[in-house]
Order: structure tokens, then C-alpha cells, then sequence
């Protein structure tokens, strides 16, 4: 298959699901950062803060993974628009999937500069590809939360967007990316 875009009417089956984990680890690590950030320092905020890390690099991972799968997977037509309406759709999508990188690998750096390990579910450990410093780390973690509060504030005009595609417009967009919604026709 090409990334041509195709006659179809809906995303297949493998994109929905990249699409949905995607948003639950983006929620999950969001909510795991404003738990631990109001906790004491100890053993369970050490276990949430590795847990938030965690769920840090499977976004990116997701994120890579739906990278290539568009490569090789056909994706419908765009939906019919405006020209401005278009472009702020794709202006949209890269602008998240910017976000979607730059908040994991901002945090990845930091916790590397702080001097610690990026485990992953206890499993394993990333190598570091920085080296300890703080004045950088403290840096990067202002980058780090700003992107953060920025991918919380694209997703909901994201899926803003996609409620008022479904219900005003009645294009069936949300249909393309959600299982049992009514998707437009090509």
C-alpha cells in the first residue's frame, strides 16, 4: 500500500487503535503528573513519577508506530472543506503529533540531565543520551511541562473539533476514527 489516500470511508482498524491508546496514554500521563506533583517526596510518588515516565515513552513508541503505519497504510480522503478549514485540520494533526514527540523526549532528557534512569514498566532502561546537569535538566523540565499543558490544550480543540464535525457539520468525521459512530460517505 501507498499513503495515497484512498476511496475508504474510515480509518482501518489498526490506526483506530494506535489512535485511542495514543489519547489513554496521553491522559494516563497527564493525570499520573498532576497526582504525583502534589504528593510528598517518598517511595510512592518515586513509583508514580516511574509509572508517568513509563507511560512517557509509550506515547512516543505509539507515536512512531502510527509514523510508519501511515507510511504504509492507505488512509481515507480528506474530508470536503474549505481551504482554511483543510489546512487547520493538518495544521492540527502535525502540530499533535509535534506535541506528541517533543513531551516524551523533553522528559526523557530531563530525567537523563537530572542524572537517572528512563525504566520502562520495570522492564528495562533506556541508554542516557545526555549526561548529567542540572541547570539544563531544570531547563528542560520548564520545556517539558509547557509542552505538556500544550498536548492537553491541542487534544481537546482536537476533539473539539471532531464533536463539532460530528453534530454541526454531520460529516461523520468522528465516525472515521471511532468504531460504531456513522462514518460520511467517499
Amino acid at each position: 500500500m501507498t499513503s495515497d489516500t484512498t476511496s475508504a470511508v474510515r480509518y482501518d482498524p489498526f490506526s483506530q487503535v494506535l489512535h485511542w491508546l495514543t489519547a489513554l496514554a496521553v491522559i494516563g500521563a497527564f493525570a499520573t503528573a498532576q497526582i504525583f506533583e502534589e504528593m510528598a517526596k517518598g517511595p510512592a510518588k518515586t513509583e508514580l513519577v516511574g509509572l508517568h515516565i513509563s507511560i512517557g515513552v509509550l506515547v512516543m513508541a505509539l507515536t512512531l508506530i502510527r509514523f510508519a503505519w501511515q507510511v504504509a497504510a492507505a488512509r481515507p480522503a480528506p474530508l470536503p472543506g474549505t481551504p482554511w478549514l483543510q489546512l487547520a485540520a493538518r495544521a492540527m494533526h502535525w502540530a499533535l503529533y509535534a506535541a506528541l514527540i517533543a513531551v516524551p523526549l523533553t522528559g526523557m532528557v530531563m530525567v537523563w540531565a537530572k542524572g537517572r534512569e528512563v525504566g520502562v514498566f520495570g522492564l528495562f532502561a533506556l541508554p542516557p543520551l545526555v549526561g548529567p546537569d542540572r541547570e539544563f535538566a531544570h531547563t528542560v523540565e520548564e520545556l517539558h511541562e509547557f509542552a505538556g499543558d500544550l498536548i492537553i490544550v491541542l487534544a481537546g480543540l482536537h476533539a473539539a473539533a471532531a464533536i463539532f464535525h460530528q453534530a454541526v457539520l454531520r460529516d461523520g468525521a468522528l465516525g472515521r476514527m471511532l468504531p460504531g459512530v456513522r462514518a460520511a460517505r467517499a
